[in-house]
């Protein structure tokens, strides 16, 4: 085998990922994961092949190595308990009135229990307190294991902590902290600080205000300290790299520091160890992000295989890179960062040479750059797609025009924090030099931000579109050879194509399910209805208290992951906040046909906010009133409440007002009630003479809704609701939740579930609860068996059919035909 790294990290990442989404025994894959050593061992006695059993036990050994490190935490034991813990901050940050730190954890006391331990925590603190890099710490706390992400595909603390080795999280009020006490840092601490500050402290004094934030980020690979509007920038251009401290900042820095040292007649073998050296000391003091990581390990291996003259694959090399990382730490695999890094310099390295092949591009500077450029974006343009949902259209004249000054500035900065040490003149002469360069790069980027159209909005593509796209580029690229497969095979994968896209196309306009989520916005209501052809809102939710943007952070990632980027109506049961607050940002950020509102309220603020943007967008909205009928894409929409005694009555609490909403696909019918309480109910069990199949439970379970009478009258199978956890209201009540258990209708939370979609076909319906316990391979089998079968049937019927071919084939040769 030529790059053997490659397979056997491939099948190691793939035991990583199986791992963490199935339900597997850590006692039975080490059972399994010796049987396939003790396999490979009697192979090899034998003569055998071990190609297969090699692999498997790569596989097993992912599953292993991820079990171990999720076990590993020596202070998940102590969730949710009171405990006295002591340790060292290791990063603080302030956030207003408020501190968040990394505290590296010595000692924990509980009960009769008192344990050294080392591991890393969150320590959110309310209330000012002062905490430096280096103080120890002891303090009272409970301790919270870290929130997933509640809704498909976004953003996911849980796992962005474990990348960084963290499991548990708290927060505590200053008058938690017990004891701090200053000490000393060790010398290594004491240099990384020593030099972040030199750095901060060069560049505001030789740099100017605008461009002095910009060297920061680019030499010490920190985002935080640019402004958002300024990144978004780099981001719509796809210079978002340059940004992070990439392969692109440590080649430059290999470059320039072998360069010097031979310049000054330094030693070969002493400079490539003295470059090796300095490029670790840098990957520490900016704390060791993974792309440094992985440009590290390469260009390590490249230097030490020129000292010792040996053979350098940068293949085999980025796969060494890729397998040491993850069984450092297994949970890096899913991190966007370590993606990134290696799906670029993977293109970079493979994809490069075959264009140059294929387009026999003349060989220049310049042109090796573009189609570097060129090779990074193919390769990046379906792990963008997932994550961001934004392809830049003009990021390779970008990327062109740019990288090569943003190159120049970073050797020129490295000069400035060298020279500042020695000469204050060169340092001035230096500091205007780069200052020059980036205005004129900021002047690039201002003039390039004004193109008509800078991203292409795109769904998150599934992981099967995703396989078959590299699988097309590798053979657009020459890389899979289709010409020297059999002919035979040839014709039954074309066959085999042809009539898949048949069978999709036909299903696809057969299709008339509909696609209910009822998305988790936290202490609110969002409910996004998806037909064949079009898009629908019920609420848009809002964070009531707080700065936090439910709109900017939940409701339109999600919209835009899901493909919809524009809404054909938009449903305003009433005009609280945790309904409505997010609808002013979405009119903002995509397109809305139409707003449907149950009543109006002048005095209201969201009101009047939604009605003057929706004014200045052109945005038609519709006041409905008790029994209006909407045709959503052929499912019927009638308009329940609220009745005109309601409206009428200016005392009323607005909850009742809620616009109830009773839909209709063939034969099921889910009600949508907003937040009615008793006036509201009674209208619904007056209007209402049937019983419902699925109810989107009043007001959050509140205690206030879900009488008997209604309750009696609608008799749902299902009850949603829609409620953000640990919420000051204490919804759903208890007593509510018993009522709707004596009633045998079955619940589902947001609050327990995260995202909830209920799809309804003609006869059928599937309820599916984003969050749910990760399966076993025994459910797998119990539940998909049918789904198992079928691709064994499957997989016959393509033997049988390449089988049945190549008879044909051969009997055509044999006659000459």
């Amino acid at each position: 085998m030529k790059r053997p790294l490659v397979l056997l990290t491939i099948f190691i990442s793939l035991g990583i990922v199986f791992y963490y989404y199935v339900e597997v025994n850590l006692y039975m894959i080490l059972l399994l994961l010796m049987l396939s050593i003790a396999a490979n061992l009697i192979n090899i006695k034998f003569n055998y092949s071990m190609y297969i059993g090699l692999l498997l036990s790569f596989f097993l050994l992912g599953m292993f190595i991820i079990g171990i490190k999720e076990n590993s935490s020596q202070l998940i034991q102590f969730i949710d308990k009171p405990i006295e813990l002591s340790g060292t901050i290791k990063e603080s940050k302030d956030i207003e009135e408020n501190s968040k730190h990394v505290v590296l954890i010595d000692n924990i006391k509980y009960e009769n229990i008192d344990r050294n331990v080392s591991e890393k925590i969150i320590l959110n603190v309310i209330g000012k307190c002062k905490l430096d890099i280096g103080d120890k710490i002891r303090f009272n706390a409970v301790l919270r294991e870290p929130i997933e992400n509640t809704n498909p595909r976004l953003y996911n603390y849980k796992l962005n902590l474990l990348t960084n080795n963290i499991y548990t999280t708290t927060t505590i009020r200053e008058y938690s902290i017990l004891d701090v006490v200053e000490q000393n840092l060790n010398i290594f601490l004491s240099l990384k600080l020593s030099f972040i500050d030199k750095v901060e402290k060069t560049f505001d004094l030789y740099l100017a205000e605008g461009n002095s934030p910009i060297m920061k980020s680019i030499i010490l690979g920190e985002d935080s300290y640019l402004d958002e509007e300024r990144i978004q920038q780099f981001r719509d251009l796809g210079l978002a790299h340059i940004l992070a401290v990439s392969g692109l900042h440590i080649g430059i820095l290999t470059a320039l520091l072998v360069g010097m040292f031979a310049y000054i007649g330094i030693d070969r073998r002493i400079n490539i160890i003295l470059t090796i050296i300095i490029l670790w000391i840098y990957a520490y003091i900016i704390g060791y992000p993974v792309s440094v990581l992985r440009s590290n390990i390469m260009f390590t291996v490249l230097l030490l295989s020129q000292l010792w003259a040996k053979p350098y694959d940068s293949i085999n090399v980025l796969f060494f890179a890729l397998l040491l990382l993850i069984i450092i730490n297994p949970y890096w695999i899913f991190s966007v960062g370590f993606q990134l890094s290696f799906v670029a310099t993977f293109s970079i390295i493979y994809f490069t040479p075959k264009f140059n092949k294929i387009l026999y591009l003349k060989d220049s500077s310049i042109v090796r750059t573009l189609v570097s450029i060129i090779s990074v974006q193919i390769g990046l343009l379906p792990v963008l797609a997932y994550y961001f949902n934004h392809i830049p259209l003009i990021s390779i004249v970008s990327n062109l025009i740019l990288v090569p000054l943003f190159s120049i500035c970073l050797v020129l900065s490295i000069f400035l924090i060298f020279f500042s040490f020695i000469s204050e003149y060169i340092s001035d002469a230096i500091g205007i030099t780069i200052n020059f360069l980036l205005n004129i790069q900021l002047m690039a980027i201002e003039i390039l931000n004004y193109f008509p159209v800078l991203n292409i909005k795109v769904a998150s593509p599934s992981f099967l579109t995703i396989g078959m796209y590299y699988i097309l580029i590798f053979t657009l690229l020459g890389i899979i050879q289709i010409k020297e497969l059999n002919r035979v095979i040839t014709k039954v994968m074309v066959t085999y194509l042809l009539l898949l896209i048949l069978i999709n196309s036909i299903s696809i306009n057969l299709n008339e399910t509909l696609s209910i989520d009822f998305i988790d916005v936290g202490q609110g209501d969002s409910i996004l209805l998806r037909t064949k052809e079009e898009n629908y809102l019920i609420d848009t939710g809002g964070n009531a208290f707080g700065d936090f943007d439910i709109g900017e952070n939940i409701l339109l990632p999600y919209l835009e992951k899901e493909g919809v980027f524009k809404l054909d109506g938009i449903f305003i049961t009433h005009f609280h906040e945790d309904h409505c607050k997010s609808l002013p940002y979405l009119m903002d950020n995509m397109k809305i046909e139409n707003i449907y509102f149950g009543y109006t309220e002048d005095n209201n603020a969201s009101y009047k906010d939604i009605k003057n943007r929706a004014e200045h967008k052109d945005i038609p909205i519709f006041i409905l009133k008790k029994g209006d009928r909407l045709n959503l894409d052929n499912n019927e929409v009638t308009v329940i409440g609220p009745n005109y005694e309601l409206l009428k009555n200016s005392n009323n609490n607005e909850n009742d007002l809620s616009l109830v909403l009773l839909l209709t696909h063939f034969d099921t019918t889910i009600l949508f009630t907003g937040d009615i309480e008793k006036k509201g109910e009674e209208n619904v069990v007056n209007t209402m003479h049937r019983n419902i199949d699925f109810l989107k439970v009043p007001h959050h379970g509140s205690n206030t809704s879900s009488g008997a009478d209604l309750l009696n009258v609608l008799k749902p199978n299902i009850g949603i609701i829609s409620v953000g956890r640990n919420n000051v209201f204490g919804h759903p009540n208890s007593e509510v939740i018993d009522t709707y258990n004596s009633n045998n209708i079955e619940l589902y939370r947001t609050d327990k579930h995260g995202l909830i979609n209920l799809t309804l076909d003609k006869n059928d319906f599937k309820i599916n609860p984003f969050i749910r316990e990760k399966i076993s391979v025994l459910y797998i089998i119990g539940h998909y068996y049918l789904n198992i079968i079928f691709l064994v049937i499957y997989f016959e019927i393509l033997y049988i059919m390449i089988k049945y071919y190549t008879l044909i084939y051969k009997e055509m040769e044999r006659i000459e035909l």
